[in-house]
């Protein structure tokens, strides 16, 4: 079954923006507007991708390409794609936001991106429990080198901390909120970090 098939995505934001937000989520609902004030009051094209299950498959010894990493080209695919139909005069890179257990596909897309996301901002992020998926996703957040944003309830301190400490250059905000913490509760100040000169 092909990538594209297993994934949910849609555009909503501000027509004709210089700004490209890629959000990058699991369950149908990271396909709609989080907070759809905060969203309108910024100047921003939003990617949204809803990433199923079978999308983030990263089975050892799989014999070639694993889903996940099939999902992460279609994901860096779907960005280019995105950022070229876009004005001639929008900037040629992105702010990409990754919520919960998007991370591993995400992170992947972003190292494979470089230098197309400038901005990166990881909310309720969680520590890999096994140590050779933290060996394998350590080095991938190695990789990138855009300035980051790590956002969590204050109960998950330690796994923003180890996010912070691989990322090149990152700050670690912690909010006063129960687990889960909800995307629609911190959107505004991920928006106001991958997109800081877009408000209206």
């Amino acid at each position: 079954m092909a990538a594209e098939s297993r994934l949910t995505h849609r555009i909503f934001g501000y027509p004709g923006s210089e700004r490209l937000v890629v959000l990058i989520g699991t369950g149908v609902g990271v396909a709609m507007d989080p907070l759809p004030a905060e969203t309108a009051a910024r100047k921003v094209t939003v990617l949204a991708v809803a990433l199923g299950e079978a999308t983030m498959l990263d089975p050892g010894g799989y014999g070639g390409e694993t889903p996940a990493e099939q999902t992460a080209d279609w994901l860096v695919a779907l960005t280019r794609q995105t950022l070229a139909a876009m004005e001639p005069t929008a900037a040629q890179s992105a702010g990409v936001v990754v919520y919960g257990p998007a991370m591993d596909v995400a992170v992947r897309a972003a190292a494979l991106l470089g230098e197309e996301v400038d901005r990166l901002a990881l909310v309720a992020v969680a520590t890999p429990e096994q140590p050779l998926d933290r060996d394998d996703l350590g080095e991938l957040i190695g990789r990138i080198t855009a300035e980051a944003l790590i956002i969590n309830d204050d109960s998950a301190a330690e796994s923003a901390s180890w996010y912070a400490e691989r990322l090149a250059s990152a700050q670690v905000e912690l909010v006063a909120q129960a687990a889960p913490l909800p995307l629609s509760a911190v959107w505004g100040r991920a928006l106001s970090h991958v997109a800081p000169d877009a408000g209206r």
